[in-house]
């Protein structure tokens, strides 16, 4: 081992967890190189070197007329339809025969000849395996998903022919230059398959600017609201409501048409009202609570003000001759306050206004 190689070694031992994936990111090419090597040593044990890949994007008949009379092509299915190709030059098709046969790369050049469909079955094997390394290889670069579901097809008698079946779209071309380790030989693989486009991802329009408040005065403004019209209320006995019927009168002492009260539906008084009719409907209109009607008293107490004596002598007083005899019999008195007549005749007429008399 070289002083080289020991610092070398001595730098991977002593660099940072996950600090060799910063400074060697894995790129498509990178990954290319390690499928198609690791495949070629695992169907067969031909160990090969990936010198170059290049990669274009051009069109079918472009993609077609690069295609060499001399290169073995296979085609590359998907869902059971021909979906593209790869092809093999002589070079990488005798380095396969010559290590499935003899087990080794020979060091003279192979023999220029047409593929044959024994070259195709000779090569499937490294095929296959390219085919399976592919995708995972490379997970993480561009070309992710570009062989996802590929599989391998018959071979292809001639690029014109294949011009004819394939679908006529935008390919992606990715040619690699293989050194075989044994002299000057060299090979070359091509792969053409449609090119994945992956749907841009739309920009995010701008959040609106929303105005809280206002949403919130709207929501609560169209909230339901319940109000109870209360003209009178006094409790009864189970007889007297048991006694009631057609026609009955019931009195509502100390009401009048201004004596309406909106209540909530917790009880809570709202506003007052007063009792009219829109339109020959019952309404009911708001107004302000009407304010109490209070006088003050004078200072000097009833007694004097009746001119009468603060002590009164109960033996000395003396009735009037004239006084007239009391009657056993109550007098009548009349009623303090008189019912509320609520058929209309004397309601006030309000204007008229927007109204549906049917509940919502």
């Amino acid at each position: 081992m070289t002083t080289g190689t020991q610092v070398t070694l001595l730098r991977r031992m002593t660099r940072p967890q996950g600090q060799g994936e910063t400074e060697n990111p894995l790129t498509s090419s990178r990954a290319v190189r390690l499928a198609l090597t690791k495949a070629a040593n695992d169907s067969v044990g031909l160990v090969l070197t990936v010198e170059s890949v290049g990669e274009e994007v051009i069109a079918l008949d472009d993609m077609l007329a690069t295609l060499g009379a001399d290169l073995m092509l296979v085609g590359l299915e998907r869902d059971g339809a021909l979906s593209g190709l790869i092809a093999l030059d002589m070079e990488m098709r005798a380095a396969v025969l010559e290590m499935e046969t003899i087990g080794a790369v020979l060091t003279r050049p192979a023999d220029t000849r047409a593929p044959t469909q024994t070259d195709k079955a000779l090569c499937d094997p490294v095929l296959q395996s390219f085919l399976g390394a592919f995708p995972q290889a490379v997970l993480g670069t561009p070309l992710e998903g570009w062989m996802d579901g590929i599989a391998i097809g018959a071979k292809v008698e001639s690029a014109r022919a294949a011009g004819l079946v394939l679908v006529d779209c935008t390919y992606r071309v990715v040619r690699m230059s293989v050194d075989l380790g044994v002299a000057d030989r060299r090979a070359q693989l091509v792969i053409a398959l449609p090119l994945v486009e992956v749907a841009a991802v739309p920009e995010a329009a701008p959040p609106v600017p929303v105005d809280w408040h206002q949403i919130f005065r709207e929501n609560v403004h169209d909230a339901p609201a319940c109000l109870e019209a209360l003209l009178y209320r006094a409790p009864i006995s189970l007889a007297t409501a048991q006694a009631l019927k057609v026609g009955t009168v019931l009195p509502l002492p100390g009401c009048t048409v201004n004596s309406v009260r909106l209540l909530s539906p917790d009880g809570h008084e709202v506003a007052q009202a007063k009792l009219g009719q829109i339109g020959g409907y019952r309404a009911v209109r708001l107004e302000a609570a009407p304010s109490p009607q209070l006088s003050e008293l004078p200072h000097q107490t009833t007694a004097a003000h009746l001119g009468m004596p603060d002590v009164m002598d109960v033996d000395a007083m003396t009735l009037p001759a004239d006084l007239p005899e009391t009657s056993s019999e109550m007098l009548d008195l009349p009623n303090a306050a008189e019912a509320l007549d609520v058929t209309g005749a004397d309601m006030p007429d309000f204007p008229d206004v927007s109204f549906d008399p049917d509940p919502l």
